[in-house]
Order: structure tokens, then C-alpha cells, then sequence
């Protein structure tokens, strides 16, 4: 590679590193200055118009949208929960997780301080809140949509794993170089680490096409598709897909 293109793609690494805490912590961050800028217009004494003014404003933001995760929405109400469990906790969560040992305002600066995304969803997001949140799964089916799982005794933990998966970094692929001469002919070999979750082939080859014109020369993708080994391959014959043994 000439010495410019390794310095755009320097720049391009760089800047994907400094945004790293923030794709990590956006449910966090967009429910915390939610949950702060409520409880500071709450607390002013404003005139009737501009407090309903606030609401209104406050609640097109931070309403749920139907079929996907609102940030501003699903992070508010975790912050408030937990704020609610550590000043007035109820009976039932007193005897289940004992009395709280530190306010609401100090407990949620403290979660705010050392949790993520996945972390605070995986701690603080609580079977009662997401049946209140009516948080649920659909799946493709055909043309259709179809909810698979809801927030039930038997179906909220699947339904959380599965926000969890979705939310942050956990979203992205993670892909490994292998070999960066496969074949002894230059061929960049990369591993998909598959998780369950298959590649969008359109996604796929639209980024092997950019990664092969950066090697210049094949580059090939191992992964998962519909259960089974596959092979993709770019190089300038073009795309193509291949099973493997």
C-alpha cells in the first residue's frame, strides 16, 4: 500500500477507537440525560405553559417506538428502576435482594461509573421492567413478521439475551485474520467468530470487495450460512460463495 492509504486508513482506525466507549454506552448515555434533564425541569419552578411544554418535548422523545428499542426510552427506565430499588424498594426486593446499602442517587452514579451497555442491561434490566416495557422477539417468517418470544415466565431471559446480543459492540461481527499468505499465493484468509448469527451475504460482499481492493489480491471469508461451512471469496474474477467439508 502506498504510504497515503495507510495513513487514511490510520485516521479511520483512530477515529473508530475514540467512538468505541460511545457505541458501547449509548443506552446508558441517552437514558441518563434523560433521566437528569426530567428530574431538573421537575425540580424549576416553571409556569404552567413551558412545564407542559417540557412534557410534551420529553415525551416525544423518550416514548417507545412500536417494533424496535428506543434508547432514550429503555435506558430512562432502567435508571429510574434502579433509583426506585435503592430509595423505596418493595417488600418482595428487599427479601430478595436485602435492604440497599447506599441512596439511589449514589447507586446510580456508581452503575454509571464502572457498567456498558451489555453490563447494565444484564444486571439492572429486571423481568418486572421488561414485562411493564412489553418487551418482546419477532422473527422474519416470509413476507411476514412474527412475535417469537415474549416477556413471560418462561420466555424473558431469551428475549433479554437477545437484546443483549444487539446492543453496543455485540451488534458487530468479529472477524479474524487467519493467514495473510494462504496458499502461499497472498490470499487473506478471515475467520468469521460465528455466534449463531449468519452474515447478510449483501453486507458481506460489499466489504470483501473493499478489503480485496485494499490487499490486492483474493481474500477469502470463512464462516456459517444456514448451518453450514462456507467459503466467500473475492478476488477479480468477482464474488463468489463455496461450501466447505
Amino acid at each position: 500500500m502506498e504510504r497515503w492509504e495507510r495513513d487514511v486508513l490510520e485516521v479511520i482506525r483512530e477515529e473508530a477507537v475514540y467512538f468505541s466507549p460511545q457505541w458501547q454506552t449509548k443506552i446508558m448515555n441517552e437514558g441518563w440525560a434523560s433521566y437528569w434533564h426530567k428530574k431538573i425541569l421537575e425540580s424549576l419552578d416553571l409556569d404552567q405553559g413551558l412545564h407542559l411544554e417540557f412534557i410534551v418535548n420529553h415525551n416525544q422523545v423518550c416514548r417507545p417506538i412500536p417494533g424496535q428499542i428506543n434508547p432514550y426510552h429503555l435506558g430512562l427506565k432502567v435508571w429510574e428502576d434502579i433509583y426506585r430499588r435503592f430509595t423505596t424498594p418493595t417488600k418482595d426486593e428487599i427479601k430478595r435482594d436485602g435492604p440497599p446499602t447506599k441512596s439511589g442517587t449514589e447507586k446510580i452514579f456508581e452503575v454509571r461509573e464502572v457498567e456498558r451497555d451489555a453490563s447494565f442491561l444484564r444486571r439492572y434490566l429486571t423481568e418486572d421492567l421488561m414485562r411493564e416495557m412489553d418487551i418482546f422477539e419477532y422473527e422474519a417468517r416470509g413476507e411476514e413478521l412474527v412475535v417469537s418470544k415474549v416477556a413471560d415466565n418462561e420466555g424473558w431471559k431469551d428475549v433479554k439475551a437477545t437484546l443483549i446480543k444487539n446492543v453496543g459492540t455485540n451488534s458487530i461481527p468479529v472477524l479474524k485474520v487467519e493467514d495473510a499468505d494462504f496458499g502461499q499465493n497472498r490470499t487473506l484468509y478471515v475467520r468469521h467468530d460465528h455466534d449463531g448469527r449468519d452474515l447478510h451475504i449483501e453486507y458481506a460482499e460489499k466489504s470483501l470487495n473493499y478489503l480485496q481492493r485494499l490487499w490486492g489480491r483474493e481474500v477469502v471469508l470463512e464462516t456459517v450460512l444456514d448451518g453450514k461451512r462456507s467459503l466467500l471469496c473475492c478476488n477479480d474474477r468477482g464474488f463468489s460463495v463455496r461450501a466447505l467439508k
